[in-house]
């Protein structure tokens, strides 16, 4: 019988709790309202809310450029795409 299976990557995130810490951090700054946030993180500005996760994606290689690789996401969508272990 066909299952279905999913490819878990290793990955490194941290959920976001609001703290000042994380804010200096991950370079967030807060958009004025107190619940939505901007995460500027090498690949330009992403929106982040309290209890979303910074996921760390790694690295990759342009024309000698080393760039990082950093997304953010809701805690439903990171529990949909990843497993801890």
């Amino acid at each position: 019988m066909l299952h279905k299976y999913r490819k878990i990557d290793p990955i490194k995130a941290e959920q976001f709790d609001g703290s000042f810490e994380m804010m200096e951090k991950y370079r967030i700054t807060d958009d004025g309202s107190g619940e939505t946030y901007t995460c500027s993180l090498g690949n330009g500005a992403m929106p982040l809310k309290r209890g979303w996760w910074i996921v760390y994606l790694g690295t990759s290689e342009v024309y000698g450029i080393t760039l990082f690789n950093w997304e953010t996401m809701s805690d439903e969508k990171f529990h949909r795409t990843y497993e801890r272990y």
